[in-house]
């Protein structure tokens, strides 16, 4: 029996453009599978006005690795002569819930979670000074609450090793 090659030169445009798009779609769908959840997630940035001279935004970076993880950001800032905010969420292992929340301006929030069913919340509000968090948690169930307020220049960092998964809460306040 001989074979025929598809001649795909000769084929309709259209049906090249399905083809393509078919195979596209495939691999996408090859490369995402797993019990990722990405509904859990989500970011919310606000401004209210913008100086397109110097427009500095809201950034924030979302990685995850592993399953049922869940990230949050909400950040804003509202007056031209603030910097925006910047907050990164890394987590790898499964179970770990996220959640930074900044108001103000210049404001950086970092949450890095390696290992399983950890829980790290940052609240931060500010003027136009700078307030900086970097949480760290690494093996089981921790648990860190971060608050600040105010005139700004603070900085806390936190890194928690709970390899047992029996560790206190940490619980910060400032204002």
């Amino acid at each position: 029996m001989k074979r025929k090659s598809a001649d795909v030169q000769n084929l309709p445009v259209l049906l090249k453009k399905q083809l393509m798009n078919t195979l596209l779609l495939t691999a996408a769908l090859v490369s995402f599978t797993g019990n990722a959840n990405a509904d859990a997630n989500r970011i919310e940035q606000y401004f209210n006005q913008v100086d397109t001279q110097a427009y500095q935004g809201n950034y924030s970076v979302i990685s995850q690795i592993g399953n049922n993880n869940r990230a949050d950001v909400k950040q804003s800032y509202s007056a031209a002569y603030q910097s925006g905010n910047f907050s990164n969420i890394a987590q790898r292992g499964n179970g770990n819930t996220a959640s930074i929340t900044q108001a103000g301006g210049k404001n950086y929030g970092v949450i890095l979670q390696a290992g399983n069913h950890h829980i790290a919340n940052i609240n931060q509000s500010g003027s136009q000074q700078e307030l900086a968090t970097y949480v760290s948690q690494t093996g089981l169930r921790s648990d860190i609450q971060v608050s600040q307020s105010g005139s700004g220049y603070r900085n806390i960092g936190i890194e928690q090793q709970a390899f047992s998964g029996y560790t206190r809460p940490v619980t910060v306040e400032t204002y």
